[in-house]
């Protein structure tokens, strides 16, 4: 570690330990849901629609955040919240109803968008210019390494009981303690700026359906992996492991991936990559419960793969863009994301409850193939740009759109060159 950046990493400890802590609570809480569920005996396509509530709640925290947040400020608007979160995770272990916990997902899903949005504009403001590459990596690590942890307590206690929704509600309630006590200043009002649809659409129609894609084979495995597991083997050892292996598997590939994007034309990694990961979905779905020794590679291989598809994206996007414009474009290219989490859940769930729960990986397979094909398509319709030219990939999280002010290719300027960015976009 370099000694300009250690007393940086030790100020802004307070901010990764509590963000750490809200990425391990909100995981849980997720797989935690699903497993639930399938244990009460939910029907499976009743399952999809609950939990991609929370996606569409997420989508509207995002938008309803940065008003709501310059009115109230960062520390109450986080300590309401969390105390929301906290308070939807008990009623689930008090009441089981369907109906209630599809809204109690949605309200956690509005929660969370707050709580990260908070949390990353508070990253952003303590993390110098110079560094805010090392910062950013430094999260991802936080990031992924407290996602995964979380499925450790479904191996250590039994998700039949109450034990694991108390254990969420105790954890999102103290990621607001390192917060509350921490000398940090309150960061600068969040801007909500995004660019249009039809913006992103004109500079890369295939960052966004890469995005789009992207949040349709995530969310759908985050939301119906825990399910499939269960139909292999129903036990909360083996979802625990399951998921674990997917998150780590992730989160060791996103860098090889991105440096894979840099040497070579963004569009054909990206179509190699989603047609390498409707393959492994595919082996999945025909022999994942049936071959044990085929589980665990094709797993990792598809975790692995699919999980780089939003941030290759992103940059892809990104490379046709102005510094400037990043930020405004992450957040519209994040809403893509969050559409593609809200069809994915339902879309896979309706398959697995006519086709098994092989289902899911035939869903994600057909959505990766589909995406492979229309990159295939785009590169016949524009020239590629040379690799020399193409940006240096930044591995995102899919959490909010303020992540990526720590995106080393992000420059700040003043709102008149904003607004004649945003201009040259909607005319391109």
């Amino acid at each position: 570690m370099s000694p300009s950046l250690r007393p940086i990493l030790l100020a802004l400890a307070p901010l990764f330990v509590s963000m750490g802590v809200l990425v391990l609570g909100n995981t849980l809480f997720g797989t935690l849901v699903s497993v639930r569920m399938d244990l009460e005996g939910v029907a499976v396509d009743h399952i999809g629609f609950i939990l991609a509530a929370y996606s569409v709640g997420f989508v509207g925290g995002t938008l309803a955040c940065p008003p709501l947040v310059a009115k109230v400020g960062h520390i109450r608007a986080f300590a309401a919240f969390a105390a929301l979160v906290s308070a939807s995770a008990l009623v689930h272990a008090l009441v089981v109803d369907e109906i209630l916990w599809g809204i109690l997902r949605a309200l956690t899903g509005f929660c969370a968008a707050f709580l990260f949005t908070i949390s990353e504009s508070w990253l952003n403001a303590k993390a110098p210019n110079e560094v805010r590459g090392r910062v950013m990596s430094a999260y991802m690590t936080v990031y992924y390494l407290c996602s995964g942890s979380s499925q450790v307590l479904l191996i250590l206690i039994d998700p039949a009981g109450f034990q694991l929704f108390a254990i969420v509600a105790i954890v999102i309630s103290l990621s607001l303690v390192p917060l509350a006590l921490a000398r940090v200043e309150t960061p600068p009002d969040i801007q909500a700026e995004r660019l249009s649809l039809r913006a992103l659409v004109n500079a890369s129609p295939l960052g966004v359906a890469g995005c789009l894609g992207a949040g349709m084979i995530v969310g759908s495995f985050y939301a119906m992996g825990p399910v499939y597991a269960r139909g292999i083997e129903a036990s909360g050892d083996f979802v625990g492991v399951f998921m674990l292996v997917a998150i780590i598997s992730g989160f060791l590939l996103q860098y090889p991936a991105g440096r894979l994007s840099d040497r070579f034309d963004r569009r054909q990694v990206i179509v190699g990559l989603t047609l390498a990961t409707a393959v492994a979905g595919l082996a999945l779905g025909a022999l994942g419960d049936h071959a044990p020794w085929a589980l665990w590679p094709l797993l990792t291989l598809y975790a692995g793969l699919s999980l780089t598809l939003y941030p290759i994206s992103l940059s892809h996007a990104n490379d046709y863009l102005q510094p400037s414009q990043l930020v405004p474009a992450s957040a519209g290219l994040l809403l893509c994301y969050g559409v593609g989490a809200m069809i994915g859940p339902v879309a896979a769930a309706f398959l697995m409850g006519r086709f098994s729960n092989d289902g899911l990986f035939y869903f994600i397979g057909a959505v990766g193939l589909a995406l492979a094909l229309f990159g295939a398509w785009r590169m016949t319709r524009r020239q590629s740009l040379p690799a020399e030219e193409q940006a240096a990939y930044v591995a995102v999280p899919q959490t909010t759109f303020m992540v990526s002010e720590l995106d080393p290719r992000y420059e700040a300027v003043d709102d008149d060159q904003l607004s004649l960015d945003f201009d040259d976009m909607e005319h391109a």
